[in-house]
């Protein structure tokens, strides 16, 4: 398969008075043309940094101190500001996960959406307005010329969220970055919602960066998951082989933590706090929340160990040169 997107080496940085923040550090994935990639990981593992980055979106005190994003051949990290501008909406749409925050309250539903049609077609008057109509019944939503003169608060969590995905396919764009887009929707919305973004995603054969903190999401919707934690990949696999053979610690903890319906047992926590980025420790991030921590886990940062063709895992666990040594090491 053909990349679309090709992420290199990144390391994000936030300089703060406090010190360096290391957001990403040092990561490297690839998406596929007419894929979806789920990217899953904790608050703070660097998912929404990595994303805001493939936009363009980094700005002081954050800056980008290596590596490159290759966005269709093009390196976006030396695009000039006028490059990253044309990018975004018409090659690269976004849904944000908070859609009440990212609407206008004072513009209605129509206005903002034929915003884009405007600058990226120069559609006005009538042909605006039966382009926002269609974009409005492609993401289902019932009576489009009527919704077109309502307002933001006149719309329920759920439907709000359909308009922010009109809106970012406005440019009819190669990929769409959805960043958390159903928080604070209930279960019900958020199978809607993700159900569209994957037939809009087929209809239009539209590459997709999932972003989330849910494995359970990402189950029968994503074709491959990249897993963070502390700025790092940990774990990147095809959707199937995360779920029938996850490799390290961290992402089988948070599968662990699914709730399950045909099972009574307990939900498993993982115990601990994240690390603090400004400080972020010499070995594995995740060392000191692992059940299965070695001394080696602690001071060097482990190396990626293939587990199957498409499966890589970050971990001690899986390097022979560890794994002779794990019972005299074994810290907890």
């Amino acid at each position: 398969m053909e990349n679309l997107l090709e992420i290199k080496h990144l390391k994000v940085s936030f300089f703060t008075p406090a010190g360096e923040v290391k957001a990403v550090n040092d990561i490297s994935y690839t998406l596929g043309k007419g894929e979806i990639l789920g990217v899953v990981g904790e608050s703070g593992s660097g998912k929404s940094v990595t994303a805001s980055t493939v936009m363009g979106l980094v700005e002081s005190p954050g800056r980008i101190v290596g590596g490159s994003v290759i966005f269709d051949g093009k390196d976006v990290t030396k695009m000039s500001k006028q490059e990253i501008r044309s990018l975004r909406g018409r090659e690269i749409g976004m849904i944000f996960q908070d859609p009440m925050t990212s609407l206008n309250p004072v513009y209605t539903i129509g206005a903002q959406i034929k915003e884009g049609l405007k600058l990226y077609y120069g559609l006005k008057g009538k042909e605006a307005d039966k382009k926002a109509i269609e974009l409005l019944k492609l993401v289902s939503i019932n009576e489009p010329e009527r919704r077109l003169k309502q307002y933001p608060h006149e719309f329920s969590g759920g439907m709000r969220q359909r308009v922010m995905i009109a809106m970012a396919l406005a440019g009819n764009p190669k990929m769409l970055i959805a960043d958390e887009p159903t928080t604070a929707l209930d279960v019900t919305i958020q199978a809607q919602i993700l159900e569209i973004i994957k037939e809009l995603q087929k209809k239009i054969n539209m590459s997709v960066m999932l972003i989330t903190h849910d494995l359970g999401i990402v189950a029968d919707k994503a074709d491959k998951v990249v897993v963070m934690y502390g700025g790092r990949i940990v774990e990147s696999a095809p959707c199937e082989e995360i779920f029938r053979n996850p490799a390290h610690p961290y992402t089988i903890g948070l599968l662990n933590s699914i709730p399950k319906l045909d099972s009574s047992d307990p939900l498993v926590p993982i115990e601990g706090t994240p690390i603090d980025l400004l400080n972020p420790p010499k070995g594995c991030p995740f060392a000191q929340r692992c059940q299965k921590c070695m001394k080696v886990c602690l001071s060097h940062m482990p190396p990626y160990t293939k587990i199957s063709e498409n499966h890589e895992s970050a971990c001690w666990l899986h390097d022979p040169r560890a794994k002779a040594a794990a019972g005299k090491e074994a810290v907890k």
